[in-house]
């Protein structure tokens, strides 16, 4: 079986993911909320994908998931990494399109972006 986790702090964004992909037959959807166990998680589920959801203040920005996806690069290869970060943020969009040009994660989504996109990106992504 597939697993795809994502590591979102917004909850209903989360559900309404997990929601939506559960539709989709021969899928494990896993909810990590605890950034600091993502890593473990992945590694553990053995993550076909990921999606990284960046906070935009505390702890858990852009530079914080950067950091655990360019880990997770080095140990696991065949999981593609995708970060959703804020595009009002310069910064943070300078940084992740640095990170994907890097090869440190796969590809990437801002806030906005809408249910129906995101859960295709992340089919695409699980089946690339």
């Amino acid at each position: 079986m597939s697993a795809i986790v994502l590591v979102m702090w917004r909850k209903v964004i989360a559900e309404s993911l997990l929601t939506e992909l559960n539709k989709r037959s021969g899928l494990q959807i896993i909810h990590e909320h605890d950034y600091i166990r993502a890593y473990k998680r992945i590694m553990d589920e053995n993550a076909k994908v990921a999606l990284f959801e960046a906070a935009e203040t505390g702890d858990y920005d852009v530079s914080y998931c950067l950091e655990v996806c360019s880990a997770l690069r080095k140990e696991s290869e065949n999981c593609k990494l995708i970060l959703m970060c804020p595009d009002q943020d310069e910064e943070a969009v300078e940084q992740t399109v640095a990170a994907m040009q890097d090869g440190q994660i796969d590809d990437f989504v801002f806030y906005e972006a809408s249910f129906d996109y995101l859960s295709s990106k992340l089919m695409t992504m699980l089946h690339n």
